[in-house]
């Protein structure tokens, strides 16, 4: 059909069910005598995905006509061959009839999109978008209320619906002509970017603050209040604690005290009052996602009032440490009724003195999916009820638990959950095992210890080929396991030596290993289980093990081709080991990005192992290096700045390793008593560029 030249085209809307005929005739002789046969289910898969990938590189070229004939066959042959429908296609294919003004159609598939799918975010977008299109804003606000209540806070386009919802609620306010109005000659005025930026671009930008710099915010103006607290998105994950880099390095170096002491200098101390923290909670209303409390920060029962007051709150996660008042009564108020517990993920309650083993039988019985459980110091909790409540008894839960994530630091029952764990397999689905004594008055309420060797003893005596308990573990603390602890009646160091290696807790893929404080180590036999992790490991923190020798480090290169994958590695204060083993060992790792060698014997020749990985490109190259008490020289830590800083000017000038950014955060050269203050000026010259924090405090 021709058009006359002036005249624009009509295109007459046919009905949904009339197109989809078309061309499921259509995809029947395609299927027959085309490329991609449909013959089978996979056949038809393959067919629907590239129409749908298709269609999207067409609505990124604005090409809505061939877009909308891609998710017509893609709906079709789903429709023709029995293929489950896709609801995403429905919200694709809506969003460019919208394009196409073709408003009821693409209604239709956006209803569509949400039977498939209830937790089709878009599909709520799509519809409100229309009807607010078509000159029904209220509808439109209805039906984002709805789909706010109705869609899960983690789905894809949560914030997106949120953010639409108050800028439609903003157009029904009576004043919103005048304001409008006000605003257009402020914009001549000012450079607010929340006067020339649309409300739901400026509430994207807030929400990437954390709490300190949003309380700042509302005292810029009363425009900024205002829409601070006309929004409880902005508050719904309250982030205490911003992500910096300094943040990220004491994660990756956590026994460099200096690192500790700048956040807390820069964190205020650490501490968060109380009525801050009722204020954010009053300020995200039931949009609260995370309810945090911070570490070192105290709340009172004027604060956990504040968050029961809250109504029926997606809650995914609950992060509250050291609370006297928070007790099992208030546990199981927050999980019966007060809170949705299928979206509940995480539940930490660390240090919780007055937790006992009822709280665990109430996430239990209504949070039974919980992924991530932190009882570290709740002496109270029973390890053996923790095991009867996923399981009537011992013998009928196999692999019951859900949880991935358990932290059970400084508790009198890890015996107790190493020796149930090697015969009963209920929290077989762990990653992560944080099993760490930072207080060693722990030591002294372990009871049965004996009796628990020999229960395990008969154990291994049944079944001697048993497999790991945790087979996916991926990350094990064991901070202070074994490190020297205090006189006890009923517990020694030596005893736990070889008993946490005979529970056969160190898994194959392990990832990352934390043992800090290990002086009392069995080295023959952590060689030994090491030997299996090396090839996965990707962090590992062995400090003051000072029975460890140059011996084992050599033997740990040498036994395992090609390079380790370690990235974070610290061996600060194991004094034992001698320049050869510390080269051995770091001429394996080429990966390295983080490393403490304080107080051990690192040289020259150490030193240029770094220097190299600085100069090759292809390498991620080293971020913060320790080498506080050791024996390098200033040569040495001039080369080494050197090629950090030819590096770097490579990186500016667009070179091969463009892509990987890269930067030297810290180096730490202090109380070498070989780097003379020539040379730590130099240093400073040359890695001013950078920024790097150089510790070096040149001993007298």
């Amino acid at each position: 059909m021709f058009v006359a030249a002036g005249k624009k085209r009509k295109f007459a809307p046919a009905s949904r069910a009339t197109a989809e005929h078309a061309f499921t005739s259509q995809a029947r002789t395609s299927s027959t005598h085309g490329p991609t046969p449909m013959g089978s289910a996979a056949g038809a898969g393959d067919a629907i995905r590239k129409y749908y990938a298709l269609g999207q590189e067409n609505v990124r070229e604005r090409q809505y006509r061939a877009a909308l004939d891609c998710y017509n066959r893609a709906i079709a042959i789903a429709l023709n061959e029995g293929v489950g429908r896709d609801a995403r296609i429905y919200e694709a294919r809506a969003h460019v009839l919208y394009k196409l003004r073709e408003f009821g159609r693409a209604m239709s598939d956006a209803k569509e999109a949400i039977v498939l799918d209830g937790n089709s975010a878009a599909g709520y977008t799509r519809m409100a978008g229309i009807l607010a299109a078509t000159g029904k804003p209220r509808d439109a606000l209805a039906v984002l209320e709805r789909g706010l209540a109705t869609v899960d806070n983690s789905a894809t386009g949560y914030l997106h619906m949120e953010t639409l919802r108050v800028s439609v609620a903003r157009q029904l306010d009576p004043s919103a002509a005048a304001a409008a109005a006000a605003t257009a000659d402020l914009r001549i005025k000012t450079t607010d970017p929340t006067v020339w930026l649309p409300s739901d671009l400026a509430i994207l930008i807030l929400q990437n603050l954390d709490v300190r710099s949003l309380i700042v915010c509302r005292a810029v103006s009363k425009r900024w209040l205002a829409l601070l607290d006309k929004t409880p998105v902005l508050w719904c994950r309250p982030c205490f604690e911003p992500t910096t880099s300094i943040s990220a390095l004491a994660q990756q170096l956590p026994t460099y005290e200096k690192i500790q002491r700048w956040i807390k200098q820069r964190s205020g101390g650490g501490r968060i009052p109380d009525k801050i923290i009722r204020f954010v909670f009053q300020k995200a209303k039931s949009s609260l996602v995370s309810a945090t409390v911070p570490a070192n920060s105290t709340v009172g029962s004027r604060t956990l009032d504040a968050l029961l007051a809250l109504k029926r709150p997606c809650l995914k996660q609950i992060d509250i440490s050291r609370v006297a008042e928070m007790r099992s009564d208030v546990v199981d108020r927050m999980l019966n009724g007060w809170c949705v517990p299928r979206n509940l993920t995480a539940l930490k309650l660390p240090y919780c003195t007055n937790i006992d083993d009822d709280a665990i039988s109430t996430v239990v019985r209504y949070a039974p999916g919980i992924r991530v459980l932190d009882i570290s110091g709740c002496q109270r909790v029973c390890v053996k009820h923790m095991f009867r409540a996923w399981g009537s008894t011992l013998l009928d839960a196999h692999d019951s638990a859900a949880i991935e994530h358990l932290y059970i630091n400084d508790h009198p029952g890890i015996p107790d959950f190493l020796v149930y764990s090697s015969r009963y397999r209920h929290f077989a689905r762990l990653k992560t095992l944080h099993i760490a004594i930072y207080d060693l008055r722990v030591f002294s309420e372990f009871t049965s210890i004996f009796s628990l060797i020999e229960y395990m003893g008969r154990s291994q005596a049944r079944a001697p080929h048993a497999s790991a308990p945790f087979p996916c573990l991926e990350e094990l603390n064991v901070d202070g396991v074994w490190d020297t602890p205090g006189s006890s009646a009923s517990f020694t160091s030596n005893i736990l030596r070889g008993f946490v290696f005979h529970t056969k807790i160190f898994a194959s893929g392990l990832k990352r290993l934390s043992a800090i404080e290990s002086s009392e180590v069995d080295m023959n036999q952590l060689v030994e289980t090491l030997n299996n992790c090396l090839p996965t490991l990707q962090t590992l923190h062995l400090t003051k093990a000072t029975r460890m020798d140059a011996r084992m480090l050599t033997d740990f290169a040498s036994s395992h081709r090609g390079p380790l994958p370690l990235q974070s590695l610290d061996l600060s204060g194991c004094v034992g080991i001698s320049s050869h083993g510390l080269h051995a060992l770091i001429s394996c790792c080429s990966n390295l990005v983080y490393a403490n060698l304080s107080g051990t014997a690192a040289d020259n020749r150490v030193m240029g192992l770094f220097t190299q990985m600085a100069r090759t490109d292809s390498l991620p190259g080293i971020r913060a290096l320790v080498l506080d008490m050791t024996d390098v020289t200033g040569a040495a830590v001039r080369d080494f700045a050197a090629a950090c800083i030819e590096r770097h000017r490579r990186l500016r000038a667009g070179g091969p390793c463009a892509k990987r950014p890269w930067k030297l955060e810290i180096l730490d050269i202090a109380n070498c008593s070989n780097v003379g203050s020539d040379a730590v000026a130099v240093v400073r010259e040359l890695l001013s560029p950078l920024g790097t924090q150089i510790m070096a405090a040149v001993s007298a």
